[in-house]
């Protein structure tokens, strides 16, 4: 009987864990189904795992929006045909050797961004360049020929730690380390007004010189790489139907040094600027094209845009802070503004009451400057800039991203051509388009100035 007993409890036992082994791989999902490195088997939760309920409870309400762009990012590269062993190095022709990027700070930031989607296009690897993109403080017409490594602008542990979650198969070298790879493909020279590509157009590119170099095996040890030149606005994010969910994950994974954003926060945080203010980006600087806009016409339409809309509301803000490399333009600006009743702030005067940080920010290079200024900038109540700068459309952009419209086609294009050139005039510019909050300046540049949006940020 006892023996009986046993063999009964032994049966039911062996069918219970039958019934949780099919009910663990069939009920619920997997990690790449669900795509996030968090999620733990139900059956074996980490032993390491030191999520409170509450963080847990926030890691399945995560929001929805940030999720679809992480899977978009996810999908794409589980779609794509990778070869271990194959990298890209981008570059701009720019540095002492030619394979660093140059250009202003977001045009740099752009051809890595690019860079980023090109890898991906042709299943590689990518060679973080080194960047020669140093502006003299007072002079940005006057760059620096010595690459530097990239992260003195930009975070790449942040970049890493995205694509380690939503591209893992994506490899990465930094500061344009090739060290190993003996056989390095150049391939046509491209300028940045040249043909864009779109959905498989890269890795055919990438594809077809391989053939024509006779090049069979490629693998870890036997790697190859392939540059590429010049990668600014070279990937058209509209013809390749993602200007959703891949171009927005694409964004956040390139975020600003750590240290200089921190900085930018400290600015922000200044007592000055808690009650409601008004954010500017003035381009004054020697370097800025007058007929990109002329310091005049920003400043006509600037002071115009604030009257403007403060006068529709109740209580008026009256702090205003300008972002401009010229103390000189600043000063013109503030000489406009002060008689309405407004008091005009840059970095330099809210920063006068700390001499150490005073000091750090006069030592710094033209786009480390700028880049202090980003997080003021995005988080103003509202804030002006002008469309053929690429730090005011990144600014629009990062203000914007979140908003179920595309912000530029809303807001921008109407009333507007453009040229098959890419160049996009408006029937009545200048003027100052855009949502209530967030408006850019637009004027007829033709025939310097392209439309960027459908391969930028």
């Amino acid at each position: 009987m006892l023996n009986q007993r046993v063999a009964t409890f032994a049966l039911i036992a062996s069918l219970l864990f039958i019934w949780l082994v099919y009910l663990n791989r069939h009920h619920f999902p997997s990690l790449d189904s669900v795509g996030d490195s968090r999620v733990h088997n139900w059956l074996s939760p980490s032993k390491n795992d030191t999520t409170t309920a509450d963080q847990k409870v926030d890691s399945h309400n995560a929001d929805p929006q940030i999720n679809s762009l992480k899977n978009g990012l996810k999908n794409l590269c589980d779609r794509t045909h990778w070869t271990p062993g194959l990298w890209l190095q981008c570059h701009s022709y720019s540095g002492l050797n030619t394979t660093a990027i140059g250009g202003g700070l977001n045009n740099a930031r752009n051809r890595i961004q690019t860079c980023v989607r090109l890898a991906i296009d042709a299943g590689s690897g990518l060679i973080i360049p080194p960047i020669a993109t140093t502006r003299n403080a007072d002079n940005p017409a006057l760059l620096s020929a010595t690459p530097q490594c990239a992260d003195q602008f930009w975070n790449f542990d942040h970049m890493a730690e995205e694509l380690e979650e939503q591209c893992p198969q994506m490899k990465l070298r930094y500061c344009g380390d090739a060290e190993g790879i003996d056989t390095i493909l150049p391939t046509l020279k491209r300028h940045y007004s040249d043909d864009v590509h779109s959905l498989g157009t890269f890795g055919a590119m990438v594809n077809a010189t391989l053939k024509e170099a006779n090049i069979e095996k490629i693998s870890p040890l036997n790697p190859v790489a392939i540059t590429y030149g010049d990668s600014y606005i070279a990937w058209n994010y509209t013809e390749s139907n993602e200007l959703g969910a891949v171009r927005k994950s694409l964004f956040r994974l390139i975020k600003f040094n750590r240290r200089l954003l921190t900085f930018s926060s400290e600015i922000l945080q200044s007592p000055e600027l808690q009650n409601g203010f008004i954010g500017v980006h003035l381009r004054g600087e020697p370097d800025w094209p007058a007929v990109f806009g002329t310091v005049d016409t920003q400043m006509d339409a600037y002071v115009k845009e604030i009257e403007a809309t403060q006068s529709t509301r109740e209580k008026k803000i009256t702090t205003v802070y300008v972002s401009c490399g010229s103390r000189g333009a600043i000063g013109w600006f503030r000489a406009r503004l002060e008689p309405l009743g407004y008091t005009v702030h840059d970095k330099w005067t809210l920063l006068v009451g700390s001499p150490r940080m005073l000091a750090k920010l006069d030592a710094m290079e033209f786009d480390k400057k700028a880049i202090v200024e980003y997080e003021v900038l995005v988080n103003a109540d509202y804030w002006y800039g002008i469309l053929m700068s690429t730090m005011s459309a990144m600014v629009a952009y990062a203000r914007t991203v979140d908003e179920p419209e595309v912000y530029f086609s809303t807001y921008l294009y109407p009333g507007s051509s453009r040229t098959a050139g890419r160049t996009r005039t408006w029937v009545n510019a200048p003027a100052m388009m855009g949502t209530n909050t967030t408006k850019l300046l637009v004027t007829n540049s033709a025939p310097v100035g392209l439309d960027l949006m459908d391969s930028f940020p």
